[in-house]
């Protein structure tokens, strides 16, 4: 560390204490100059070599110590330099820790008001939830009644079988969507779903849009056993995957959706499902972000309100998992992970391995 003040102060007063004696350290070689001239008082040329002798030697005292005060001053100045590149370091250290403060600071008030926002929301939505059921429920058992009057009308009846079909799903995402809001799964009890007709229903919703903004969607479903999801929550998922792919495709030629679900080769491993797009992909500035509510850039996949904060927290209920790639060759892909249904002795997995049932 530096030199302390009372150090630097006992150095200058030694220097100037030793000034006079630096002048009279000259003075050394007049003993030996008058013993010279006493032993030889005639010797007029050895004397002037002599007196060159002296002048030439006086000084080497000064110059030893001038020397060694050099090689002192030196050092210190090295030692200075030192102790400067150790304080700029401390510096930078200490500005880097009060940055990282600083952010982490901002990150915990973002997080607390986010929280906030989130309470409300929940408080909001139940309340919402609750008028909205009620209406529900009365359309979905007017649609039953309207079922059986009209059972002979086939046309009719086949419209009235989607409505109804679409009123339940409304109703059991309103229930669910509530659940992932609080964050419980509660005591739900549903039957373990087939992926490939979640993904088929997903499909036939948004093939109208799809169509109709020029859009190619390509299916490619494979064998997959049952899934500890619920239908609907799968649905809910792809669809809103399904969404956002077309809205990051708008205003682009030759667009197209893969859907897949990959065959299922590895008993207890997760089912894999792929909702992949040609589009933009989505910026690197946000992908850290992707599942985390209210994230907003600009415009399309920039824009992030709670639709893949709500489908992370659909499926984390429930054991899934949602994550995002960059497609190669350009686009995004989405990935969706499902927990497969329990193996049972009376109801094994055999077709994975190629076997027959008991």
């Amino acid at each position: 560390m530096s030199a302390k003040p009372g150090e630097d102060g006992a150095l200058r007063r030694s220097r100037e204490r030793g000034r006079p004696l630096l002048w009279l350290s000259g003075a050394w070689v007049l003993p030996f100059l008058g013993i010279f001239f006493w032993i030889f008082p005639g010797a007029q040329f050895a004397k002037v070599i002599v007196l060159i002798l002296v002048v030439l030697a006086a000084p080497l005292p000064a110059l030893a110590y001038t020397h060694r005060q050099r090689v002192r001053l030196v050092a210190r100045a090295a030692s200075s330099e030192e102790e400067a590149a150790q304080l700029k370091l401390q510096l930078e250290t200490v500005r880097f820790r009060t940055a990282r403060l600083r952010e982490e600071l901002q990150a915990a008030d973002r997080q607390a008001r986010l929280s906030h926002q989130l309470t409300l929301l929940g408080q909001f939505t139940a309340g919402f939830m609750h008028e909205f059921n009620n209406p529900l429920a009365i359309v979905a058992g007017r649609i039953e009644v309207l079922l059986e009057e009209r059972k002979e009308d086939a046309a009719l009846c086949a419209d009235l079988e989607q409505m109804l079909k679409e009123t339940r799903y409304m109703s059991n995402i309103a229930t669910t969507l509530l659940q992932a809001l609080r964050r419980e799964r509660g005591g739900e009890i549903f039957e373990a779903s087939v992926p490939q007709k979640a993904l088929e229903e997903a499909l036939a919703a948004l093939r109208p849009s799809a169509q109709s903004q020029g859009v190619k969607l390509v299916e490619e479903i494979g064998e997959a056993p049952r899934v500890e999801v619920p239908e609907h929550v799968i649905g809910e998922v792809v669809r809103g995957l399904l969404g956002n792919a077309l809205e990051a495709l708008k205003g682009l030629d030759e667009g197209a959706i893969w859907v897949r679900l990959e065959p299922y080769r590895t008993a207890g491993a997760k089912v894999v499902a792929r909702i992949e797009d040609n589009g933009p992909g989505v910026p690197e500035s946000i992908r850290e972000h992707l599942f985390e509510p209210f994230v907003s850039q600009s415009t399309a996949r920039e824009r992030l309100g709670l639709g893949l904060f709500l489908a992370a927290s659909l499926l984390d209920m429930y054991d899934g998992r949602i994550r995002y790639e960059a497609r190669e060759g350009g686009g995004a892909s989405f990935v969706v992970e499902l927990p497969p249904a329990r193996f049972t002795r009376g109801q094994p997995y055999h077709w994975f391995a190629g076997g027959t049932t008991a």
